[in-house]
């Protein structure tokens, strides 16, 4: 007699379980986005480690420089700043790599969109990536273009845009003859590096950025 009653609890238990986790409310999506202290703002934003890995070739910049404006908006995702203007090394800290200088040339035109898709309210940390990324590299008798994605986390307390290409895709769209081990058509290099950002720019303070429902 106790084998059927055991049955039923089992089949009663299973029954509640799918219950409260069909009607469980889901995280709803941020759509609205507000960007602080002020909207429209503009900002700049410096770099120490930025480093594009391509075919296990480091291309490390010591020093790498963006700006641009932000914006509140609606949606998901969100354009919600664009990057106007972007450098990678310079005279007194030029880019280097294993096999030898590097000459990096970002193309901001259009602009590179800011876009957020998600926000933790606990950390204040949004999270979602950069569109329409272009530059031109020139690394001895090699020069190649990139274009594509890249993952963007940017934290409200301590101002920092962390970029890597953990999901999203940088592409080689066109290389020359002299680019023979270095790269080719296809490849996929990747890119990382903490961005410091301060508002307005040339500021001080640290942007905000906090997604809503």
């Amino acid at each position: 007699m106790r084998k059927p009653f055991r049955k039923l609890a089992v089949v009663i238990g299973a029954a509640t379980v799918a219950i409260v986790f069909a009607t469980a409310p889901a995280t709803a999506a941020p759509t609205t986005w507000t960007v602080g202290p002020s909207s429209p703002e503009t900002f700049s934003a410096l770099s120490t480690n930025t480093v594009l890995d391509l075919n296990g070739i480091p291309l490390i910049c010591p020093t790498a420089t963006a700006g641009g404006g932000l914006f509140s908006a609606t949606g998901n995702p969100a354009h919600v700043g664009d990057i106007s203007s972007a450098a990678f090394g310079s005279a007194s800290a030029p880019c280097t790599s294993p096999v030898g200088p590097v000459e990096p040339l970002a193309d901001t035109a259009p602009a590179w969109q800011l876009t957020a898709t998600g926000y933790d309210a606990a950390t204040g940390t949004t999270t979602g990536y950069i569109a329409g990324v272009k530059a031109g590299l020139t690394v001895l008798t090699c020069s190649f273009d990139v274009t594509g994605e890249v993952n963007a986390t940017y934290t409200n307390s301590t101002g920092v845009l962390t970029v890597s290409n953990s999901t999203r895709l940088l592409t080689v769209v066109n290389a020359s003859a002299g680019c023979a081990g270095i790269a080719a058509v296809g490849d996929h290099p990747t890119f990382n590096g903490d961005f410091t950002v301060v508002t307005p720019a040339g500021g001080t303070a640290h942007p905000t950025l906090v997604g809503t429902a």
